[in-house]
């Protein structure tokens, strides 16, 4: 019996030690200039490294900040993007530290000061005229609202889209993977596949496999696993009770919208925003899950418009 314990332990062992390399790494090139040249959009170099972007629209007009959050990167905006344009704005979209072509800077946290410095420096370097109107959607609806605490007097409007408020479902998985070498190993083995498995965020099996696509071709640069650890680790996905307060305060209009499919975000959430945000405009997408501007721009969109061009009271 004990011979058959050694055995197996032994056994363990090796296969815990080779699931990283038969699981494989799908992080093969470096971001560096010879790469960015090759890639779509503009780079653009802030202190804590290069931020990938695209702006249009006239330099007179009204400019919306898109933020991505975990999910995917600036790329869950293709179906939007355009659309506000058309309607006369002046729109930017980035890739936040850590995710999509932007760099991954080093850091062993990633903390919303990081993520806050990256925009105010984003919006400088790019001569963007203030106020600003804010569209913030799961982490990066906490970003907009931390952004407010920060700088009260340059937004003027906030849409959000089943934001990061106080809770989200897979919080106790994230708990775990801030463990030192056990989050880096989970992260060698099941990373990949896990972030580059859009089912849980969409409903469609076809905006799945074309969003999947989409993630898999900016996973090739190297870092991005261990960006996203170092997210975990810091205080960019904890409560943001408090910097919501702040919009509430400053008496800044707000629309949210939730996907009543939604599994990252509850709707206990959504409902103890609207009760600290009273005047909120509050919309619920049926049929959709977490990414639902991405899947159903058709809803969206028009809200969106709507509200960006009504007049503020």
């Amino acid at each position: 019996m004990k011979r058959i314990l050694i055995y197996a332990s032994v056994l363990l062992i090796l296969i815990i030690a080779i699931l990283p390399f038969i699981t494989g790494n799908l992080e093969k090139e470096e971001l560096n200039a010879e790469t960015r040249a090759k890639l779509e959009g503009s780079f653009i170099k802030l202190t804590d490294g290069y931020t990938h972007y695209q702006i249009d629209g006239s330099e007179d007009a009204k400019t919306i900040v898109l933020i991505h959050g975990n999910a995917a990167p600036y790329i869950s905006w293709d179906n939007n993007y355009n659309a506000l344009v058309n309607e006369g704005f002046r729109l930017l979209r980035y890739d936040l530290y850590g995710h999509g072509y932007s760099d991954r800077p080093k850091h062993k946290v990633y903390n919303r000061d990081l993520y806050d410095r990256q925009l105010s420096e984003l919006i400088e370097a790019l001569g963007i005229k203030e106020p600003i109107y804010l569209v913030g959607t799961s982490q990066g609806g906490s970003i907009c609202a931390y952004y407010v605490a920060q700088h009260p007097e340059k937004v003027e409007k906030i849409a959000l889209l089943a934001p990061l408020f106080d809770e989200f479902e897979g919080k106790r998985n994230a708990e775990l993977m801030k463990s030192k070498y056990f989050g880096e190993y989970l992260m060698s083995v099941i990373g990949d596949k896990m972030l580059t498995n859009p089912s849980g965020v969409l409903s469609s099996e076809e905006k799945k496999e074309e969003l999947s696509a989409k993630l898999k071709e900016q996973f090739y640069y190297k870092g991005k696993k261990r960006a996203v650890l170092a997210n975990m680790r810091g205080d960019a996905i904890s409560d943001a009770t408090v910097y919501y307060e702040q919009i509430k305060k400053q008496g800044i209009p707000v629309l949210l919208t939730w996907g009543v499919n939604d599994r990252s975000i509850p709707e206990a959430s959504m409902e103890r925003l609207c009760e600290l945000i009273p005047e909120v405009q509050y919309h619920e997408i049926r049929n959709a899950s977490h990414l639902a501007h991405y899947e159903f721009p058709e809803e969206i969109n028009p809200l969106l418009i709507n509200f960006f061009v009504s007049k503020t009271k």
